[in-house]
C-alpha cells in the first residue's frame, strides 16, 4: 500500500468541469463553483467537449476575476476524455471531477476534502445518499444491476463508481491515467478498477444529486447502455488475467483443445452411464439431478445451458483468484516472484 499523506490546507485543487452544451448555465455553475472554494488556493478548469453552442466562450467569459481556465476539445470525445485533457492542463496538487451541471453540489468537494484529511485516502469519491436521493425507479433499477455486475466481475469494493463527483492526489492519476483506454461511458469504473489495483485507498462519502433529468433514465438512452455495456466488457478483458498472460498461438491451442476435452468427457460419461441401472437412492438423486423428469429436448437443453454458465461463472471467479494471487507482494518464498528486466 502506498504510504498515506495527509491533505493540507496549503495544497492546491483543480476542479475540473467537462461540459458539452451547456451555455446556458455554465458561466453561473463556474462562478458557484469559485465562491464554494474562496479561501482555498484553487483553479477551474472548464473543458468543453466538442460542443454545438456557446459553451466555451461562456466558460471563458468566467475566467474573468477568477482562476478559471476554459479548453475546448474541437470535437466531441466523451467524457473521460475531456477530463483527462483538462489534467494535462490541471497545475494542482489534489484534482478533482465535478459534472459541470451541478446536479452535485459544489459544496460537496468540502465534505471530500475533510475527509481525505480525516482518513488519509488517496482518493475519495461521492456515493449517492439511499435516504437523500429520490431516483425514479426505472433509474434505481439499472443502477442497482450495474453495480452487482461491478461487484461480481470486478470485485471492486465500491458503493457506486457512476457518481459525478471524485477526489484525487495528484500521483495517482499520474499513475492511473496512462493505463486507461476507455473515454465514454465507462471511463470511471476503469479509473477506479486502476487506482485499486495499483494499491491507492479509496474512501466514499454520501451526497445528494438534484436529479433534473426528465424520463425514467434520464440522459441514458439504449445507445448510452449498449454503450456501458461494452466498455464493461472491454475493461473487463483488458483488467484480465488472460490479458495479462497473453497467450501465444500454442497456449491459445491448448486452452482450445482443454475445452473440447471437457465437452467430450461429458459426452462420453453420458453415454457411459446411459445403460447403468442405479440403485435407491442414487436413482432417486440421478433422477433429479439429471432432469430425467423433463422432456428429453427440454431437459439437454437445460443441462448444456447449465454446463455452459458454469464454465462461464466459474471462469470469472477463476480469474478474480489468479489475479489477487499475482497482485500480492513477494512472500519470501517461491511463490509471487516477479521477474526484473535487466537492461
Amino acid at each position: 500500500m502506498h504510504t498515506p499523506t495527509p491533505s493540507s490546507h496549503n495544497e492546491k485543487l483543480s476542479v475540473l468541469l467537462p461540459a458539452y452544451n451547456e451555455e446556458d448555465v455554465i458561466y453561473e455553475n463556474t462562478l458557484r463553483v469559485c465562491e464554494t472554494l474562496r479561501g482555498l488556493e484553487y483553479e477551474v478548469i472548464v473543458i468543453d467537449d466538442g460542443s454545438t453552442d456557446h459553451t466555451a466562450a461562456e466558460a471563458q467569459r468566467a475566467s474573468k476575476g477568477y482562476p478559471v481556465q476554459a479548453v475546448r476539445l474541437e470535437r466531441n470525445l466523451g467524457k473521460g476524455a475531456a477530463l483527462f485533457k483538462g489534467f494535462e492542463h490541471a497545475s494542482g496538487d489534489l484534482i478533482a471531477f465535478l459534472d459541470a451541471d451541478l446536479e452535485i453540489a459544489p459544496e460537496h468537494l468540502l465534505r471530500l476534502l475533510e475527509t481525505m484529511r480525516e482518513t488519509g485516502a488517496e482518493t475519495v469519491i461521492g456515493v449517492k445518499d439511499p435516504v437523500a436521493n429520490q431516483f425514479p425507479l426505472l433509474r434505481r433499477l439499472m443502477s442497482r444491476i450495474y453495480r452487482a455486475i461491478v461487484a461480481f466481475l470486478f470485485g471492486l469494493s465500491v458503493t457506486d463508481t457512476q457518481t459525478g463527483v471524485k477526489l484525487f492526489r495528484r500521483e495517482v492519476l499520474e499513475a492511473a491515467i496512462p493505463r486507461l483506454r476507455t473515454p465514454r461511458f465507462a471511463f470511471d469504473l476503469e479509473l477506479l478498477v486502476a487506482v485499486s489495483r495499483l494499491g491507492y485507498r479509496i474512501a466514499e462519502v454520501p451526497v445528494q444529486v438534484a436529479y433534473r433529468r426528465k424520463g425514467g433514465l434520464g440522459r441514458m438512452n439504449p445507445r448510452h447502455i449498449l454503450g456501458m455495456l461494452f466498455d464493461l466488457l472491454a475493461i473487463y478483458y483488458r483488467a484480465s488475467f488472460w490479458r495479462w498472460l497473453e497467450p501465444g498461438l500454442a497456449t491459445q491451442i491448448w486452452m482450445v483443445v482443454f475445452v473440447l476435452g471437457v465437452f467430450l468427457t461429458g459426452i462420453g460419461i453420458g453415454k457411459l452411464l446411459t445403460p447403468v441401472i442405479l440403485k435407491p437412492p442414487l436413482n432417486i438423486i440421478a433422477h433429479y439431478l439429471f432432469l430425467q423428469f423433463l422432456p428429453t429436448r427440454l431437459r439437454d437443453w437445460l443441462l448444456a445451458i447449465g454446463g455452459f454458465l458454469m464454465i462461464l461463472l466459474s471462469a470469472i471467479q477463476l480469474n478474480k483468484s489468479m489475479l489477487s494471487a499475482f497482485l500480492r507482494r513477494d512472500r519470501g518464498d517461491l511463490a509471487g516472484i516477479f521477474r526484473k528486466d535487466h537492461k
